[in-house]
């Protein structure tokens, strides 16, 4: 049987029907790992952490900072280095939840679909992947 056409080999109007239950078992079951993909990502959170492990992060799955911890050293930096610690922080979170949802989708889609792409693009809009040279 043609797998690329489900319709191709119908001979009869018994044929088409199944055909067509077949047709829409498989839709429906598409649609219900898109659904749980799309619940998965939304249940996200990450945690990133600066180098010196002076400041955690945690971001909710939209990228939302819902917690912040500070070792003691951090009283004794001067602002300016507080504030890139914590930046540095943010930006790990953010890594970590890109990662964290590329697991959750590839879990439940072909991480080639369209909807898999969609669903872990919407957070690497706001936590693009560094460039390689930086990553090293």
């Amino acid at each position: 049987m043609d797998n690329s056409n489900p319709f191709a080999n119908i001979a009869g109007p018994e044929d088409a029907r199944a055909a067509l239950a077949n047709w829409k078992e498989r839709a429906e079951q598409r649609a219900a790992d898109a659904i749980a993909a799309s619940e998965a990502v939304q249940e996200l959170t990450a945690v990133g952490m600066d180098a010196n492990g002076v400041v955690a992060v945690k971001l909710n799955s939209s990228g939302a900072v819902i917690g912040v911890q500070f070792a003691p050293d951090l009283q004794r930096m001067q602002l300016r280095h507080a504030e890139r610690q914590f930046m540095e922080a943010y930006q790990n979170a953010g890594q970590a939840l890109l990662e964290n949802a590329r697991a959750a989708v590839e879990a439940r889609l072909d991480p080639g679909s369209p909807t898999a792409k969609a669903l872990v693009d919407s957070i690497k809009m706001r936590f693009p992947e560094p460039p390689e040279e930086e990553q090293q």
